[in-house]
């Protein structure tokens, strides 16, 4: 079909990768984008990328892939590019799975239809975009026919379709869009050499299986059908939140083979920007006492943090002069009836201070100095530009008259979408259905007394709406949230920093995902995705601070793991440099423990890492070299004592069980001594700031017959202060 496709190794390895030309598509598509160099650079490069490790348009078989990126960062105008690149690589047909909700399939469908410039002057057009075809009616009929001429040898360039179906993501839909690729495959039209792309939207929502293998969920067997049908295709699932999909059993179809992580633009505001750099005038604490009344169907009055919210919302869009239009998102719970309590209270509020703003009085002043000005004196205070005070009071009436508050939830008829270039100022107010896909146009302040409900770290990122391409107005930006909510949303900000880097570097050594163990920062409290979709094993606990991490079960570890952990320790100890030293704080007379302080980064790459360990500690052990790994990066010159316990002169110690090989009171307790030869215990030499390794040479001796069951082996034990804890997800090894 296209001769410039190349394939460059080997289509069975993880990594392989073929190389797909930028064409007339493409190259329209970033023009139409408006991008800056970097920026269209930056798309062209990424989506060249992602196309690269699908089939080529000539090979058989299946793909899945992931493509990673940020909330609201452009997700859709990559898979576009992907999509326009297909094209251009001679691709017959993209299948788009969007949305579960038919407002954000419409929302995606009519982007994509804009971006792509489906409608061209003289109906030449390269592209037939058809939405939730039904089974065997005239749209699958213009799909074959469509198909069928793009893959035809000898036709013209410019009669050439290709064919985009936009369908929901429910096995209805699934199913009608499957029984035409099912006619076009027994029809010939499509075979092993014409390859299918498949992108779903929002993957880790509502295609996979929260069900039995057995018994699957509706969607998740439509979409296992749709893909049994076809000859050869990639399944490409994008999404901002990956936890789930990394964590399906390894068995599974909708397993990725491969990752593609993409980085956001210059202007991109997310979690870093707003929970990090600039927490303190971005986030704005819902008071304790408001926080359950905010939610109680039963409170009759507005929050007063709900007025601050809005006040702040106005006096930013009073300050835009009408240069750019703005938005807020009340975000109370998924209850419609509290959806229709805070659309009273915020066109209450709206139209009772038209009112008092236009009449002079003892009301007026005290809504300026209670309401108003405060709002405006913060976003001064930080640096954002506004209009003088004065000028805000004067205008602020006439804009009260044009916001448009709107009520977003499954109780209100689907309308046309929102108008947004109709008003200068949007109020939405709703639930789940703001939630993930759901683009705000324009949003500067959030309102959220929500709860984290049942900790699922990917739902909660998911309801960040106020991350986007916000850097030209960020500072009118503010987020009401919940306590709770704004120490999910920081907690987050290190959970994806350190999986993106994780990812990335699986990416770059073109390394697949089925021989990746998973592991991820985590705070205990949250949990990575619903339990439901889980198919991998995995630990998830916290990395204690101001404690001792002890791995003791060493007696039945493999000879060659055994005599790895003997030569680790040799090296450290004898390598020169590290000035081992008698420990001072040891008084005993003979056998003293040796001390040396040595880098952080040094001895986890040096030690820690290649230290060998019966799978239960290896997975504690992992845990540590993650959190470890990931504070090293905000504290490079972090240090760490390591001493080697009495200068490696043997201890016997008792197997309490035989089966993990696992030794009894690794360290020595106190011992008290009436001369002066009394022992404080191994316990207490470390330094309550600084991270220790203990070392220790052991002889295992049976428990009951005291005999010598296992000699010269190697225990360890790990200080962990405060500073260094963390929350970790690993995958245990087997």
């Amino acid at each position: 079909m296209v001769e410039h496709v190349q394939v460059v190794s080997d289509p069975g390895a993880p990594g392989w990768l073929w190389s797909p030309s930028i064409g007339p598509e493409t190259s329209r598509l970033l023009v139409s984008a408006k991008l800056d160099d970097e920026s269209r650079d930056r798309v062209e490069d990424q989506s060249v990328g992602v196309l690269a490790s699908c089939l080529p348009p000539t090979a058989a078989g299946s793909r899945t892939g992931l493509v990673i990126g940020y909330v609201q960062s452009g997700k859709t105008l990559s898979f576009t590019t992907v999509t326009a690149l297909a094209r251009d690589n001679g691709y017959a047909l993209v299948v788009l799975l969007a949305g579960t909700k038919t407002n954000l399939h419409r929302q995606t469908s009519r982007r994509l239809r804009k971006d792509l410039e489906v409608e061209r002057e003289g109906g030449m057009s390269p592209w037939l975009l058809v939405e939730n075809p039904k089974a065997g009616g005239q749209d699958a009929e213009s799909v074959a026919k469509a198909v069928a001429t793009s893959v035809a040898i000898g036709v013209p360039e410019a009669f050439r379709q290709t064919v985009v179906i936009t369908v929901m993501k429910n096995a209805t839909r699934l199913d009608a869009v499957t029984t035409a690729i099912h006619h076009m495959v027994q029809q010939g039209i499509l075979t092993a050499k014409s390859p299918v792309l498949i992108v779903d939207d929002e993957a880790d929502q509502a295609g996979l299986n929260a069900a039995s293998a057995d018994d699957p969920t509706a969607t998740y067997a439509a979409i296992m059908r749709m893909r049994r049908s076809l000859p050869a295709h990639t399944y490409l699932m994008y999404t901002a939140t990956p936890q789930a999909p990394l964590l399906l059993n390894l068995a599974d179809t909708l397993s990725p083979d491969f990752v593609r992580v993409l980085d956001a633009g210059g202007d991109y505001t997310g979690g870093e920007y707003f929970f990090v750099e600039h927490r303190a005038s971005f986030v704005e604490p819902i008071p304790e006492s408001e926080t359950l009344a905010a939610i109680d169907l039963d409170t009759q009055a507005p929050p007063s943090s709900l007025l601050d919210a809005l006040a702040t919302f106005l006096v930013g869009v009073v300050s835009q002069q009408g240069k750019r239009q703005l938005a807020m998102l009340v975000h109370p719970s998924h209850t419609k009836d509290l959806h229709n309590r805070y659309r009273q209270w915020v066109t209450g509020a709206l139209d009772a201070w038209r009112l008092t703003l236009g009449e002079p009085g003892p009301d007026r002043a005290e809504l300026v100095t209670e309401i108003i000005e405060p709002a405006w004196r913060a976003l001064a205070l930080a640096g954002a530009p506004v209009i003088p005070l004065e000028e805000v009071i004067r205008s602020l009436p006439y804009y009260l008259l044009k916001v448009q508050v709107r009520v977003v939830n499954s109780e209100v008829p689907e309308e046309e979408g929102i108008q947004w270039g109709s008003s200068p100022a949007w109020v939405l107010v709703g639930g789940n259905k703001l939630d993930r896909g759901f683009t705000v146009e324009g949003l500067s302040v959030t309102y959220m007394p929500r709860g984290t409900g049942v900790g699922n770290a990917d739902t909660i990122q998911q309801r960040a709406r106020f991350f986007g391409y916000k850097r030209p107005y960020a500072e009118f930006c503010r987020a009401w949230l919940a306590p709770e909510t704004e120490l999910a949303f920081s907690r987050y900000v290190e959970h994806e920093r350190y999986l993106r880097k994780e990812l990335a570097g699986l990416e770059k050594e073109g390394k697949g995902l089925k021989g990746w163990k998973r592991k991820m920062l985590l705070a205990p409290e949250l949990k990575p995705c619903r339990r439901a979709v889980v198919g991998l094993p995995y630990l998830h606990s916290r990395v204690p601070g101001e404690k001792w991490m002890r791995f003791e079960r060493i007696a039945h570890l493999g000879a060659t793991e055994t005599e790895g952990n003997r030569q680790l320790v040799s090296r450290l100890v004898t390598e020169g440099g590290l000035g081992w030293i008698e420990h001072s704080a040891d008084t005993r007379s003979t056998n003293r423990h040796k001390v040396a302080t040595a880098p952080l980064v040094h001895v986890l790459d040096r030690f820690l890492a290649s230290w060998a360990a019966h799978p239960i500690d290896r997975a504690a052990l992992n845990q540590l070299l993650l959190v470890l790994s990931a504070r090293l990066d905000d504290a490079p010159g972090e240090m760490v004592d390591v001493i080697w316990m009495r200068a490696g002169t043997a201890r016997e110690r008792s197997l309490l069980s035989q089966d993990e090989g696992l030794v009894l009171n690794l360290q020595e307790g106190h011992r008290p001594g009436d001369r002066g030869d009394g022992f404080v215990g191994d316990s207490a030499f470390r330094e309550p700031e600084r991270l220790t390794l203990q070392i220790y040479n052991v002889n295992a001796i049976d428990k009951q017959t005291k005999e010598l069951v296992a000699p010269d082996l190697r225990g360890l034990a790990v200080w962990v202060p405060r500073h260094l804890a963390g929350g970790a997800l690993v995958e245990p090894s087997k």
